[in-house]
């Protein structure tokens, strides 16, 4: 694995799989047992799995980006034009990663609860959002230093 986050959503959604699994095992060989949680907890997991792993691909380079006019420019264009990707990603993260947060204290104000027999707290499906994005906002955060003390050799492969 390339980062933490990564690590953090494979764990995760592995997880998932095996619950979900498990759930579908017991299903047919236990009909009586209780397993409605399982659902609940499965979406939980894909959805942390998911937006966390969201920042290891930011870490990495690995989210979409359009570059195919980039590539037909000079370096300080797209070194200019990285700068400002860099930058509204930054932003954009850091505003979900707020927006996420309210919805977050909202639903703990509410005490807005899952539907299944374990009623887990909504506000923790909720904080994969704003966690995630923070996490985001670190690395795209780390991602404009770089950019910003000089050009990068690992960008100059796309010349």
């Amino acid at each position: 694995m390339k980062n933490i986050e990564s690590l953090l959503g494979a764990v995760l959604v592995l997880a998932a799989l095996l619950l979900f699994l498990g759930g579908m095992v017991l299903r047919y060989t236990a009909p009586t047992t209780g397993i409605g949680w399982i659902a609940e907890v499965t979406v939980y997991c894909v959805a942390w799995g998911v937006l966390l792993s969201t920042a290891g691909c930011v870490a990495h380079r690995e989210h979409v980006r359009t570059d195919f006019f980039l590539r037909m420019t000079g370096p300080a264009t797209r070194r200019l034009a990285d700068i400002l990707a860099t930058l509204a990603g930054l932003v954009f993260c850091a505003a979900l990663a707020w927006f996420g947060y309210q919805v977050v204290a909202f639903s703990v104000v509410l005490d807005e609860r899952g539907p299944s027999i374990l009623q887990i707290p909504m506000a923790y499906f909720y904080a994969a959002l704003p966690v995630s994005m923070l996490l985001c906002a670190i690395r795209y955060l780390l991602e404009l230093v770089g950019h910003l003390r000089g050009p990068r050799p690992d960008l100059q492969e796309h010349a």
